[in-house]
């Protein structure tokens, strides 16, 4: 069924690269959290609550898209709300844009400063500190954000080749002595239940991509057709991802394995060298460490650069060096404090993260394209669905603030 109808528009940047940047920006967080957070609930209710959380995040940016492109060339959340929403509500979004964004910044320098550490010391048997480690990651990969869309672009579509390429052999190295009667019989489902609902923030932020929408509305000159596209199979493909990565894990470590991973933090360094430990060959190792070191990579850049487009559009910085400079230290030094001094956060920020981004991911959306309809001139494009589908996302948006509020009172298993 086709969510878009356009009008024939001027040539545009091709939608693969958009595709890339939806995809990269998911499976960073997704692909090395998601069977740490959801060891206990299981194979069978991961598979079923992943698609629901992609179906009601796929729709909530297909709104964010149908507000964003009625308001002229540029224009990022901030100025979408403060025009349609009241102020105590464009005060709430701007807040949970910025917590959710800084927190998964952060939440990646963790990662990727834990597996460029472990890389180091078991390739090259150089034992770097993490906390260092986490300040080169930051360093290297913020300037490619602070260059343009373009820069994250190419550089993102260069390593989605390479992710690709690592994850096929890896994966096939690690199912060829998979045991799949780890997975457990769809009988046992019900007793595995009571896991789920503490998960599902979490696994919401596996699909966390809305805060690109704006910039690639910016990118592809209001293109909704380039912009659907994006959206539709980068974040199709990440969820594909995310189940073949889920099925290799949990029948190579096991459910018992997790336990050790879960004991030294969870972080991705943990969980790659459990799958090391588990799988043989050193072309396992070598190709897993790559994928994750690609992988968290692109989901950097694919964050970081939402939140600074957010703040250049929120401070009204300009596109010179000058402004891109400043904008850059206010999107980076945040976060890098808390990666050297904390750099062991990467699972705890990926849960918070869940419950800030349902105000932006899943209500803001919503309130977005409703108030965009009742006030705003019709555009070509229009999201199907009606009022249903509208109140789907918003009936999973309550589910996961329910969820993570009585996770954090422990009255959740």
């Amino acid at each position: 069924m086709s969510e878009v109808v356009t009008a024939n528009q001027d040539a545009q940047p091709s939608a693969l690269g958009g595709i890339f940047i939806i995809t990269g920006t998911s499976i960073g967080a997704g692909m090395f959290s998601l069977p740490v957070l959801t060891s206990n609930m299981w194979f069978g209710w991961a598979v079923l609550f992943l698609c629901v959380s992609w179906y009601c995040m796929y729709s909530s940016a297909l709104y964010l898209l149908e507000a964003n492109q009625k308001f002229k060339h540029g224009v990022n959340f901030d100025s979408m709300t403060k025009a349609l929403l009241p102020t105590s509500l464009r005060l709430l979004n701007g807040l949970s844009v910025l917590f959710v964004s800084y927190i998964l910044v952060y939440a990646y320098i963790s990662g990727g400063g834990s597996m460029l550490g472990h890389s180091l010391e078991s390739g090259l048997g150089i034992d770097i500190d993490q906390s260092a480690a986490s300040f080169i990651f930051a360093v290297l990969l913020g300037l490619i954000v602070s260059f343009s869309t373009k820069a994250v672009d190419r550089f993102t579509s260069a390593m989605l080749g390479g992710m690709v390429i690592t994850f096929s052999i890896a994966i096939y190295s690690l199912l060829s002595g998979a045991d799949f009667s780890l997975l457990q019989p769809l009988a046992e489902m019900t007793e595995r239940l009571p896991y789920s609902w503490a998960a599902i923030p979490s696994l919401m932020v596996c699909f966390g991509f809305h805060s690109n929408i704006p910039s690639l509305v910016k990118y592809y000159n209001k293109d909704s057709s380039k912009v659907v596209s994006s959206i539709r199979y980068g974040s199709l493909l990440a969820l594909t991802i995310y189940l073949i990565w889920l099925l290799a894990s949990f029948t190579v470590i096991g459910r018992d394995g997790f336990t050790s991973v879960i004991a030294q933090g969870g972080n991705m360094g943990a969980l790659v060298s459990a799958l090391e430990s588990a799988g043989s060959g050193a072309t396992l190792a070598v190709t897993l460490q790559l994928f994750a070191n690609f992988a968290v990579a692109t989901s950097f850049l694919g964050v970081a650069l939402g939140l600074f487009d957010f703040l250049t559009d929120l401070l009204k910085l300009d596109d010179t060096l000058s402004g891109r400079s400043k904008t850059a230290l206010v999107t980076f030094v945040p976060p890098m404090i808390g990666g050297v001094l904390f750099p062991n956060g990467f699972i705890y920020a990926i849960g918070y993260a869940g419950f800030a981004a349902a105000v932006f991911a899943l209500f803001t959306p919503v309130a977005l394209a409703f108030q965009a309809r009742k006030h705003l001139p019709t555009t070509d494009f229009l999201v199907s669905g009606g009022h249903a589908r509208m109140a789907s996302v918003l009936v999973f948006a309550v589910c996961v603030v329910s969820f993570q509020v009585l996770s954090m009172l422990g009255l959740l298993a």
